[in-house]
């Protein structure tokens, strides 16, 4: 197998993963993109979360994260409260209306694996999986 193969069938499968998800979810009509997705399950997943925990966990730029979060914010999707331990951060929550679309992600995440994993045994799934991370294990050098 070449190099080359491995890589195109890691960027299809990325590529196909994000198109299904984003036509399950209507995505375009939400207004919605990847990184919206990711930072609310995250921000879903940890009791408590600032912006600074989704710039590590996503090893992206500060900027980058505060003009997401901001957007979130005026979309109705989160609040911020301050965190009294540390008043130069904030901690960050979902909203009755993110919580609901948070619902409504992962019911949609559901059922793009459920297709995903059609007519694929447990047993490849599993092997897919083993060699998937380590693969990720080896790129974390370049980090």
């Amino acid at each position: 197998m070449s190099n080359e193969y491995i890589s195109d069938v890691v960027f299809d499968i990325i590529h196909s993963y994000r198109i299904a998800m984003r036509s399950a979810l209507n995505a375009s009509d939400l207004g919605l993109n990847y990184m919206h997705v990711r930072c609310l399950t995250f921000i879903n997943s940890n009791e408590v979360c600032t912006a600074n925990d989704i710039v590590s966990y996503f090893a992206r730029d500060k900027a980058q994260i505060a003009r997401l979060i901001k957007e979130m914010i005026d979309k109705q999707w989160l609040t911020k409260t301050i965190n009294l331990e540390d008043k130069r951060s904030q901690f960050l929550s979902l909203t009755e209306e993110g919580k609901r679309l948070v619902a409504f992600i992962l019911k949609t995440q559901a059922n793009v694996h459920k297709q995903m994993q059609k007519d694929i045994s447990s047993q490849a799934l599993e092997n897919f999986q083993q060699t998937a991370e380590a693969m990720a294990t080896n790129l974390k050098m370049f980090k």
